[in-house]
């Protein structure tokens, strides 16, 4: 156990910046175990998040509660091209997305985690991050933090990392988004088109009175123009155009994060933890802020290094991520093999099947022979100029 230390010297047990999936995360496991929590963010909610807003049926499912309030629409199919050719549509019996607006659904988070017992107050900036044998402090523009324990779920372009230099191999990858500000038709279904740009592709996700459209890259070095979404969006959907058209970073790189010896993790974007094939990243922000924190109540509890029993909570994500940077550069340099494996019945069924069991890619991919046989057939079709 640790030595006690003066409460008054203490603002929390733990300190979590950014208050979004994985600091949400983080902060409700601890909170409902009696930790005391203080969740930091810049901004009060609800705010503004640009974000596709897919939440996967693994995601919803590794939430503590349900997301029913803030759902505007289910997913059971979708649709996928291949530079904008050969499109088909794969269906499932049961959902395998929830489509939700990412500021009323990270308000929601917030809202179900200061119930379970946490803090949360803004603090516009950090300046310092000390840490000491019992504790880390952070110097704010609001006063001295101390706590025990830090967790930085702060983003892409996460302060923590910055000022403890705890992952120098971190990576990102770039989308820009768009809104479609009209009642989606009812079949108009979640799609991607993937290789619509060099290492990514484009997508169109179906909310309940307006429709995301984007365009996502893994390559740093390639870039995407607004011109770039407004001619896709014209080509994908037609009019009206996309407005409020933003550009973002996604957190990359985190099969290579080592947690190390200490008192500060990071978990979600900040950890690189974004899927590299999809771009797709609450998943894996939930469930790191969750093994964070379970770190961290096992070192309150026991006296344990949280960084050690974090780095194993997080290997199978960082396989999962592995496979992912893997499947992914094979994915985008042979597009058209991609397209035929995902399209074939003997891919697509365990595929969707898988995620709508909210399995991930990686085990759907190694339980199920179907794939196998999917990537020979496609493999197959290729050489033999089946696709032209």
């Amino acid at each position: 156990m640790f030595p006690i230390l003066k409460e008054d010297s203490l603002k929390a047990d733990v300190v979590i910046v950014g208050a979004g999936p994985a600091g949400c995360g983080a902060a409700y496991d601890l909170a409902a175990t009696g930790i005391r929590v203080l969740l930091l963010d810049r901004t009060e909610f609800p705010r503004m998040k640009i974000c596709a807003g897919g939440l996967a049926v693994k995601a919803a499912r590794a939430l503590r509660y349900p997301i029913v309030p803030v759902t505007q629409r289910t997913i059971c199919d979708l649709s996928v091209s291949c530079r904008m050719r050969h499109r088909k549509r794969l269906k499932s019996i049961d959902p395998i997305c929830h489509m939700v607006e990412r500021s009323a659904f990270d308000f929601f988070c917030l809202k179900k985690t200061v119930t379970a017992g946490a803090r949360f107050e803004v603090v516009n900036r950090i300046d310092k991050i000390v840490e000491a044998d019992q504790t880390v402090s952070l110097v704010t523009d609001c006063g001295l933090i101390r706590s025990r324990f830090l967790i930085g779920a702060d983003g892409v372009n996460s302060r923590v990392r910055q000022l403890t230099d705890r992952f120098p191999e971190f990576r990102v990858g770039f989308a820009v988004e768009g809104i479609v500000d009209r009642v989606p038709p009812k079949d108009l279904s979640m799609g991607f088109d993937f290789s619509r740009v060099n290492g990514g592709y484009g997508w169109v996700f179906p909310k309940g009175g307006h429709v995301n459209v984007g365009l996502y890259t893994l390559k740093p070095d390639v870039k995407i123009t607004r011109q770039d979404l407004v001619d896709y969006a014209t080509l994908r959907i037609g009019g009206p155009l996309p407005t409020r058209i933003t550009g973002y970073h996604l957190g990359m790189g985190g099969w290579r994060y080592r947690p190390g010896i200490g008192r500060v993790l990071l978990a979600g974007d900040a950890a690189g933890l974004v899927d590299p094939l999809l771009g797709e990243g609450l998943y894996h922000a939930i469930i790191s802020g969750q093994r964070a924190a379970a770190a961290i109540s096992d070192a309150l509890d026991t006296g344990s290094d949280a960084g050690k029993s974090y780095a194993k909570g997080v290997v199978p994500i960082q396989r999962s991520l592995l496979f992912s940077h893997i499947t992914s550069t094979i994915f985008y340099r042979l597009p058209r093999i991609g397209h035929l494996l995902l399209t074939s019945p003997m891919a697509r069924i365990p595929l969707m099947k898988g995620f709508a069991r909210g399995m991930p890619l990686l085990d759907i991919f190694l339980h199920g022979y179907r794939f196998w046989l999917g990537f020979q057939l496609a493999v197959s079709s290729y050489i033999s100029g089946v696709y032209q």
